[in-house]
């Protein structure tokens, strides 16, 4: 059952007497101690995940920013102990060009020749009345 309806099920089966809820307040406050009391912290988490806190960021925002973090801290933590014993030469590697190993690169291959396109016919074209041409055979309206 989803918190909202078991809540809305306590107020709604509840015998309550008027005079106790004139101090609503505390009579809310004693239901949500009880009720925090039995949910299990996914039902906590769900509870306020969603709730906006400072500059607009939810829980869920602030916990993924937070939990993110420190797993970066945890990163050069690790790094850091590895660099610790790590040693460091700056000498430039020695190339082996020997004649023994030939180098076998494989080529792309070559593009193809495009064929010559056979050039189109061009339609002869006539003078019109405007001075404009215009194919033969056309009629201007």
């Amino acid at each position: 059952m989803v918190l909202k309806e078991k809540i809305d099920k306590i107020v709604q089966e509840g015998d309550w007497e008027f005079a106790k809820l004139l101090k609503l307040n505390d009579v809310c406050r004693e239901l949500s101690e009880e009720m925090y009391s039995k949910l299990s912290p996914s039902e906590i988490l769900e509870l306020i995940w969603e709730t906006q806190y400072e500059e607009k960021q939810t829980l869920g925002m602030i916990i993924t920013n937070h939990a993110k973090l420190q797993l970066k801290h945890e990163f050069i933590n690790s790094f850091q102990k590895c660099f610790e014993s790590a040693t460091v030469q700056f000498k430039s590697p020695v190339k082996d060009e020997s004649p023994d190993s030939p180098i076998n690169i494989e080529q792309p291959p070559l593009p193809k020749s495009k064929k010559e396109e056979k050039p189109k016919k061009e339609k002869e074209m006539i003078k019109g009345e405007d001075g404009m041409d215009i194919p033969k055979g056309v009629k201007r309206v």
